[in-house]
């Protein structure tokens, strides 16, 4: 008989921004450890657009859980409301573990002055320990 092992043991999925109305405001990130994970995939979502709302969306990665914090990446911008909008990925050797950064957040940003709902999940995949063997 094959083993099979549960999704969970190998996705972990966070909410990374509850859905929210940005108008010239960012979200506060909220930072997941990459510890056990080789990596991160942040799906942006949006809904209702005002005019020219635009957002931008940049990873960040944190020292600790209360460290210091910086961009990781490329930011992306999104003008249209969709379903998901961006998707923006990093593996874990792209952190800068040899200062200590351990933990990925997204910053997500609309500047227009104009309102825009949006809302992300972080997928965290590829778990780095070894599943346990189940027993036949």
């Amino acid at each position: 008989m094959a083993n099979i092992h549960d999704p969970t043991e190998n996705i972990k999925v966070d909410v990374a921004m509850a859905q929210a109305t940005l108008s010239n405001s960012a979200n506060t990130p909220t930072y997941f450890s990459l510890a056990n994970y080789d990596l991160a995939w942040f799906l942006v979502f949006t809904g209702a657009r005002t005019g020219v709302a635009s957002l931008t969306c940049q990873m960040r990665q944190r020292i600790g859980a209360a460290g210091t914090q910086a961009n990781l990446g490329s930011s992306v911008a999104v003008t249209t409301a969709d379903i998901v909008t961006a998707s923006l990925w990093a593996r874990g050797e792209d952190l800068t573990v040899n200062s200590g950064y351990d933990r990925v957040g997204i910053l997500i940003t609309e500047t227009a002055t104009a309102n825009f709902v949006v809302g992300a999940i972080l997928l965290r995949l590829r778990a780095r320990y070894k599943q346990a063997t189940l027993p036949a």
